[in-house]
């Protein structure tokens, strides 16, 4: 019945190569899936933090500009000169907003436009006071270090990825080595395989 032994160790051993195909096929998967994942963060990290951040000190350099005007002594251009500097910083306000906020961002940059209006209401009145400009610098400090724990948490995450799927290759890795020293003691625990021809002996002719 060496037929049937022969049989068995084929069907083994091509069990243990399809399962090593599978989890080199697996470990594949697991090194595209965490190159996508940092591209991806890089991506968040830039286009909505790094990008949202310069658009804070943007909005921040203009309140310091207004403060330095209403500092002056140019009481007749200080309206004009100070309204321009607002609607560039709505401008620029615009602009961070279409950037991804999270919830509290969100709420930050309620209490920041809705600070805005009421100081351009005092400017308006021609309530020059440079404390009116408080609040506004309050809540863009606020959004800068949200920007700050946000970016964060964003190297956090890729770390805690980048572990995970470490260790998932690893321990698929030793797996595979398993199953190759597995695949060798079948090899050569069995008879061959491949029949082996034997040379007619003349002396029978």
């Amino acid at each position: 019945m060496k037929w049937t032994y022969n049989i068995k160790n084929k069907f083994l051993a091509s069990i243990v190569l399809l399962t090593l195909c599978l989890l080199v096929l697996f470990s594949n998967y697991l090194d595209r899936k965490h190159t996508q994942n940092v591209k991806n963060s890089i991506s968040t990290l830039y286009e909505d933090r790094l990008i949202a951040e310069n658009y804070i000190l943007q909005m921040t350099s203009i309140i310091y500009q207004i403060r330095e005007i209403l500092k002056s002594d140019l009481n007749t251009f200080k309206t004009n000169a100070v309204i321009k500097l607002i609607e560039d910083f709505n401008g620029t306000y615009y602009i961070y907003s279409k950037t991804k906020l999270t919830q509290t961002e969100k709420a930050t940059a309620v209490e920041l436009i809705s600070s805005l209006k009421n100081f351009e209401q005092t400017v308006l009145n021609n309530n020059f006071e440079i404390s009116n400009t408080e609040k506004i610098l309050f809540s863009l400090g606020k959004l800068s270090t949200i920007q700050l724990d946000e970016s964060k948490l964003i190297m956090k995450n890729v770390e805690a990825q980048h572990a995970t799927i470490k260790a998932t290759s690893q321990f698929a890795f030793a797996i595979i080595i398993i199953i190759l020293v597995v695949l060798q003691i079948i090899v050569f625990s069995g008879e061959s395989l491949i029949p082996v021809i034997k040379p007619n002996d003349p002396r029978h002719n």
